[in-house]
């Protein structure tokens, strides 16, 4: 993939209401991640696993699958929230790929010291092994693809 980032490259959206009645509908694993403390847990990054069965994600994951050809691979599908403005991951490298879809909110993703703004519809696919972190802009809801082996090759 020649650039790293693509504006509007769908028009799904998840607001914060739906949020709500989304994560109703099962019961999904979830932790903190980042650096909150825990006089200010509102302002942590929460990261929701395991979502790829709900029906509500199946055209926008099969859209990135086709795109990028991962039919043999096997992914990791998260939500990534932020309820607060500045909520923040650490500065990190992963070990796959990573496709990141902004569902709402605004988000900096700094690459390997490269700055990219994604807002709703937007998509970025961070390499494995490129330092990275996420800055919510806003208040954010970001759909997360981590791209492991595949099994073709």
């Amino acid at each position: 993939m020649n650039k790293k980032k693509e504006k509007s490259f769908d028009n799904l959206f998840l607001d914060f209401n739906n949020l709500t009645e989304f994560l109703s509908r099962n019961n999904y694993l979830s932790r903190l991640i980042g650096n909150g403390s825990n006089d200010f847990i509102l302002n942590s990054t929460y990261q929701v696993r395991n979502v790829h069965n709900d029906k509500f994600f199946y055209n926008l994951i099969k859209k990135i699958i086709d795109k990028y050809n991962l039919y043999s691979a096997k992914i990791d599908v998260d939500l990534f929230v932020g309820f607060t403005q500045g909520a923040v991951s650490i500065i990190h490298e992963d070990k796959y790929d990573v496709i990141l879809y902004a569902l709402a909110g605004e988000t900096m993703y700094i690459v390997d010291k490269k700055q990219y703004i994604l807002e709703p519809g937007d998509l970025i696919k961070i390499n494995a092994g490129e330092i990275h972190q996420a800055i919510g802009i806003s208040p954010r809801i970001v759909l997360s693809l981590g791209v492991h082996e595949r099994t073709d090759i």
